[in-house]
């Protein structure tokens, strides 16, 4: 079974590879912006998502 925090981080990393893809495809924006978007999309923002939900489950 796919647990919530597993699945919010699949659902942002698949979003982060989306919005990385169709950036590149539509836009003239370098590939460090790109790169940076993907991480802040893909990494930085299902982690902290999870901590709020964790922290909230706890109370």
């Amino acid at each position: 079974m796919l647990s919530r925090s597993n699945a919010v981080i699949l659902s942002f990393a698949t979003l982060g590879m989306v919005v990385w893809f169709l950036g590149g495809a539509l836009t003239n924006l370098s590939d460090a912006v790109l790169i940076g978007v993907l991480i802040l999309v893909g990494v930085v923002a299902p982690q902290l998502l999870n901590e709020y939900l964790d922290d909230r489950d706890a109370d």
